[in-house]
């Protein structure tokens, strides 16, 4: 391919950047992005990896890396970078998350891992609950020295793993504990590494490991330094002790090129082990430019100006954000409800939902219910009324399995799974076949420019839904058919050449993970359902309205957000000027592009721990309305 001189290269896919937004693409040595929500994020670091790439200023056979938390935000980011240059290019952008990128070293390179902290082959992966880690710290209390009995008690579950363990820097050889807090760190450890029949280590452990393998190993690190020259990163204000701990050793004090993106007003994650102080140390360990992104696309002019009033409770220095966005309703684009009891709120929700999709032309997926926490209590309340309107809700944090409904829907095997079910279901479906068609080329590892081999691909893939199709045509949607349906495309994928094709699978058990969410969805998805194109917009959420919390509504955008629970019941845990609380608010509102309601009801509780937040509200112009 014919590269592209640095000075005439223009982005690919959208008109512009911002004239800050462009002095950021160009850096050359590390930068720190500071973009607010709707800056476009995403967009700015897939236009900087097709600068690079194009220009040759990443040359083959040299890699672009960017590492999300969310495997959504990774394979969203992989996307827009394919859409927006050829093959040959794309195909030298890894998009990973942390801990999937983590994951990999690790087993790659588990012999290699000091003695005294090497886990089993294979071993499992720790989700580590709140009440497992009280019980370890009563235990670790227990067997304690007398000496370090205070500091050990001191030692809280809700932040032991995320602040002690993944800050701690673990040494070569295991020496003796000398404090309190070393003492039941090295007994966390030895449990995790004991555990039986095999180690069961956690993400923090993890990306522990993998930073100590690059510590005790300079060659691997170098190595990894000259395969990425360019890093990114996103969501930096997102990274842990561990996380921030793993990037310095892997790509402090080289040449690479590291661009960290975030904005330290949505800092939501501090509860699981956030830095507070990442972006500083980002700019001090790695000499880093700070470039501010101050356009907003996402919100009309209205919201941008109660996001700034917000914005600036959390830093009174904040500057205005520019909406470029238009205004496309009439009316207030913000309010509070004020309900008596949860069947008032809820029947009124309803009937705003059905009036407000009919005056304004939109669909249920245009809108989005947010809650602080405990999505399941809400749509035990709101699901019904809602019903009863023809509405459905879908809540985004239903378990499956080991998984959530959103992650499943983001991950790659369901994407192209679903994607060959819309072909055997119609033959109108050219994004399900573009998809498909690409993904089979890869699962086949037919190379680039290879006629031969994409004409028997494409052939295999039109024989395939031949068969699919008349069997779709013949068969009603039950859950004993989706499990056959099930697997056929399983056994056409092949799992196994899946598995070696997409990096997050390549060890580990995430894919096997994926496949039974994949199953039980499908199969949950048939009740109902008529025909299978029924079913599987039931699948995919489609004529639904996303029921989330905040945490899983980041980075993403809705016409309208409805935030379901103001009150101190959801905020049990709030204090004024609490940032973590004030950060969460500001996500949930800037969510909107159109429209933010906010919901209190008097019968979930009072308003008192949350009343800043309610004054804020008042401060922006928001009015409040008696329903």
């Amino acid at each position: 391919m014919m590269l592209v001189r640095a000075q005439d290269w223009r982005p690919r896919g959208i008109d512009d950047l911002e004239p800050d937004a462009w002095r950021a693409l160009r850096q050359t040595g590390s930068t720190c992005v500071v973009a607010g929500p709707g800056a476009g994020k995403t967009e700015f670091l897939a236009q900087r990896a097709v600068y690079l790439l194009e220009t040759g200023l990443c040359p083959a056979p040299y890699r672009v890396l960017a590492i999300s938390f969310k495997s959504d935000a990774a394979s969203n980011l992989a996307a827009r970078v394919r859409k927006r240059c050829p093959p040959e290019l794309s195909n030298r952008f890894t998009s990973l998350t942390f801990d999937a990128f983590t994951k990999s070293l690790v087993d790659r390179f588990l012999t290699a891992i000091p003695a005294d902290w090497r886990p089993s082959h294979p071993y499992d992966i720790a989700f580590p609950a709140f009440r497992q880690v009280s019980s370890f710290l009563d235990l670790a209390r227990l067997n304690a020295p007398e000496e370090w009995l205070a500091e050990v008690a001191g030692l809280g579950a809700g932040n032991f793993e995320s602040r002690h363990v993944g800050a701690y820097r673990l040494p070569i050889v295991r020496p003796a504990p000398q404090t309190g807090k070393e003492f039941t760190i090295h007994r966390w450890w030895s449990d995790q590494l004991g555990a039986q029949p095999r180690s069961a280590l956690s993400f923090v452990s993890l990306n522990r490991l993998a930073e100590l393998l690059l510590r005790s190993y300079p060659h691997i690190r170098r190595a990894l330094q000259l395969t990425y020259p360019f890093v990114f990163v996103d969501e930096f204000q997102d990274t842990t002790y561990a996380q921030y701990d793993f990037l310095l050793s892997a790509f402090g004090g080289a040449n690479n090129a590291v661009t960290a993106v975030g904005d330290d007003k949505q800092r939501i994650m501090t509860w699981a082990g956030a830095r507070i102080d990442a972006f500083d140390r980002f700019a001090t360990d790695f000499t880093a430019v700070r470039i501010p992104l101050l356009f907003n696309f996402r919100s009309s002019p209205d919201l941008v100006h109660i996001q700034h009033v917000v914005a600036r409770a959390l830093d009174p220095t904040a500057m205005p954000t520019i909406a470029r966005a238009a205004r496309q309703v009439d009316g207030e684009v913000a309010q509070v409800w004020h309900s008596p009891t949860t069947a008032r709120e809820a029947e009124h929700l309803a009937q705003w939902l059905v009036d407000d999709m009919a005056i304004r032309g939109r669909v249920p997926r245009d809108y989005a219910i947010l809650v602080k926490q405990k999505s399941d209590d809400f749509e035990a309340d709101l699901a019904a009324p809602l019903a009863l309107t023809a509405l459905r809700l879908r809540n985004e944090s239903h378990t499956l399995g080991r998984t959530t409904l959103q992650d499943l829907l983001s991950d790659t095997f369901a994407k192209i799974g679903v994607a060959l079910l819309r072909l055997g279901a119609t033959r109108r479906a050219p994004d399900a076949w573009q998809l498909c068609s690409a993904a089979l080329l890869e699962i086949r590892a037919v190379a680039s420019g290879d006629d031969v081999a994409e004409a028997r691909t494409e052939a295999e893939l039109t024989a395939f839904l031949t068969t699919l199709r008349a069997e779709m045509a013949n068969t009603p949607p039950t859950v004993e058919n989706t499990v056959a349906l099930a697997d056929q495309v399983l056994a056409f994928l092949d799992v196994a050449a899946v598995a070696r094709t997409y990096l997050e699978y390549a060890s580990g058990d995430l894919l096997a993970i994926m496949v039974d969410a994949f199953q039980q969805h499908l199969a949950a998805s048939a009740p109902g359902a008529t025909t299978w194109g029924e079913c599987l917009d039931a699948f995919e959420g489609v004529g639904q309205i996303p029921l989330m919390t905040v945490h899983k509504s980041k980075g993403l955008e809705y016409d309208t957000i409805v935030f379901v629970g103001l009150d101190d019941q959801a905020w049990w845990a709030h204090r004024p000027g609490d940032p973590e609380g004030l950060a969460t608010f500001f996500v949930a509102l800037s969510r909107a592009k159109q429209r933010a309601i906010f919901s209190f009801c008097r019968e979930r509780g009072r308003r008192q721990r949350v009343a800043e937040l309610f004054q804020l509200l008042t401060d922006a112009g928001v009015p409040e309305v008696a329903i």
